[in-house]
């Protein structure tokens, strides 16, 4: 008889690792239980968007922003890699009309998402004829 896989989910949050917190962290937001997600983040979480220079102070500004955007966006995690108490997601963000990559660099900390860096690149065409050098895929 085979041992029984444990779903990460079932393992304390403490304990989790932080690939599984990452995950599940967008697991919520693409199924819009928003307020899910608030146990995954530590009480002195902050995120930093580089691209529009702004940075969210506290779970709950976090989840409430994430919350009120508008349109119903679904969430894709492509990659993740993992080192130590860093992970890196790669997640496909997509409405009916745009689609965007989040590039997302979080920090954990005794089971926690403490930190997020997060950069997103909108999808298509290049901007200009690069077609000598590259192909589209």
């Amino acid at each position: 008889m085979g041992e029984r896989q444990l779903n990460p989910l079932d393992v304390p949050l403490a304990e989790r690792k932080g690939r599984d917190l990452a995950i599940e962290l967008w697991h919520c937001f693409d199924q819009r239980r928003f307020r899910d997600a608030l146990s995954l983040l530590s009480e002195d979480f902050e995120a930093h968007w580089p691209n529009t220079r702004e940075r969210i102070c506290g779970p709950e500004k976090f989840i409430a922003l994430n919350e009120s955007y508008p349109g119903i966006w679904r969430c894709s995690v492509q990659r993740t890699d993992e080192c130590a108490d860093d992970v890196v997601t790669v997640t496909k963000i997509s409405d009916d009309v745009t689609s965007l990559f989040a590039v997302s660099f979080f920090k954990v900390r005794d089971g926690r998402i403490v930190r997020a860096e997060e950069y997103f690149a909108y999808n298509g065409s290049p901007p200009h004829d690069r077609s000598a050098f590259a192909e589209s895929y």
